[in-house]
């Protein structure tokens, strides 16, 4: 019985300390959600919360206790074994219940450097684990980023369809005000309603990619996408349309390439690998050396003891030796195990390769990308300029009978497209600019 009760609570203690072990992967805290959050901030709590970065923080776990694993063959290994046998034979010698205990030693003396081969591996792993870790990171906060940047575009894209809509609601009270005056027909009162249906639906699209925006950002951070959170201001923009400029990249395609070489993950990882792989192969071929082993047992005759209850050094027996294993033939086994990992290395070592070359080819369409997207915002910026000074002029032509309403409405939908436009081409290349810093593997 009281064998069972700390059996018991040995099951309990070890339950709790897994409780605790398992609570300490878990976030904690709350997320204050009250003030709007900045980009740092967002980053800063996906990098805690997201379903990612704790898998990573996991797989680096599983590594450091390999690598423990790997160390702990240097030491003895001893085990314990016990026996019970009950049998209905009584004759020749021949007990109805046998009780055995006993304990064996062993130690590996020389293995040909398996064991140092097993760690240096263990190691390799654990350094690939910490640059694809750094990867799933970069790759996490560019997401971050991106939905980031879809809810501040769409929030100013929300503010520029309202301006467009007042300015049409606007004008058609105005056209109404012209037939009541008898200087329009009623049919241009149709065409003003026309045009601020057409604002009405860009509202209601806005709005609608807004929310769907606002969704995907909590869950990339972590968080339920029911959560609604509101972003700060958009600093970068707001100094945009104060100076009409931004920040430019100042370097040539090939500084870019040279830099992804030097910082990519992939890369570190990749090496890494290699090691490893070169390490698995160097233990397969050592698989054909001898392994030399100590060997110590240690047993007790628990039944005669019990029963007959004399000296107990009578019952107990000692051994000790040295064993050599080494494999005389196998059928080819260890031979095409060689052969297998042999032709494994190859094909990393080529997607070694392979990745220098992909990673460049993703330097130039992120760099050629961002180029681009700058001229665009140049461009976009003059237009909404020039689209500006001929609303104003047909306004003010209208307003003196020497335009008609065609033209102001032509020149409105001009201007809010232009408006759009300039929103969505400065957006664009706010990610364009990240995913070149995640292409040269600097993003943080």
């Amino acid at each position: 019985m009281i064998q069972w009760k700390i059996r018991f609570a040995f099951i309990l203690i070890v339950q709790f300390v897994a409780v605790l072990c398992v609570t300490a992967q878990e976030p904690t805290g709350e997320v204050d959600l009250s003030q709007p959050l900045t980009l740092e901030q967002c980053i800063q709590i996906g990098l805690e919360r997201s379903t990612n970065m704790r898998n990573a923080r996991l797989n680096l776990a599983i590594q450091e206790l390999r690598i423990k694993s790997a160390r702990a063959g240097y030491f003895p290994r001893i085990f314990s074994s016990g026996r019970y046998d009950f049998s209905d034979r009584v004759d020749f010698g021949f007990e109805p219940e046998n009780y055995d205990l006993g304990l064996t030693g062993q130690y590996t003396i020389w293995d040909n450097g398996q064991r140092e081969g097993s760690f240096a591996q263990a190691k390799e792993s654990l350094n690939a684990t910490l640059s694809r870790n750094e990867g799933i990171k970069q790759s996490l906060i560019l997401q971050i980023n991106q939905a980031y940047y879809d809810v501040l575009q769409y929030q100013a894209l929300v503010k520029v369809s309202e301006q467009n809509l007042a300015r049409a609601q606007e004008n058609t009270q105005r056209t109404k005000d012209f037939v009541e005056a008898g200087s329009l027909i009623p049919a241009d009162v149709a065409t003003a309603e026309v045009q601020e249906a057409n604002q009405r639906l860009n509202l209601l699209n806005n709005q609608n990619s807004l929310q769907i925006a606002q969704a995907g950002l909590p869950r990339l951070v972590g968080l339920d996408p029911g959560v609604l959170i509101t972003v700060a201001e958009d600093e970068a923009y707001q100094l945009y349309q104060q100076r009409g400029t931004i920040e430019r990249i100042e370097m040539s395609i090939e500084e870019a390439i040279q830099i992804a070489l030097n910082n990519r993950p992939e890369f570190q990882e990749i090496q890494a690998q290699l090691k490893q792989q070169e390490w698995t192969l160097t233990l397969a071929k050592l698989q054909r050396w001898p392994r030399l082993n100590a060997d110590v047992d240690y047993n007790v005759n628990l039944d005669n003891y019990l029963r007959e209850r004399e000296n107990f050094s009578d019952f107990r027996s000692w051994s000790a030796g040295i064993s050599l294993n080494f494999t005389l033939f196998d059928g080819g086994i260890l031979g095409n195990r060689v052969k297998e990992l042999n032709m494994q290395l190859e094909q990393r070592r080529e997607d070694a390769s392979d990745l220098e070359r992909s990673v460049a080819l993703d330097v130039r369409q992120a760099y050629l990308t961002l180029k681009r997207n700058e001229a665009t915002v140049d461009i976009s910026k003059t237009q909404v300029t020039n689209a500006q000074l001929s609303l104003d002029v047909i306004q003010g032509r209208f307003e003196v009978d020497k335009a008609i309403l065609l033209e102001l409405l032509n020149a409105q939908t001009e201007y809010a497209r232009v408006l759009t436009n300039q929103v969505n081409a400065f957006y664009d290349y706010k990610i364009a600019q990240t995913r070149l810093q995640d292409a040269m593997g600097v993003l943080q």
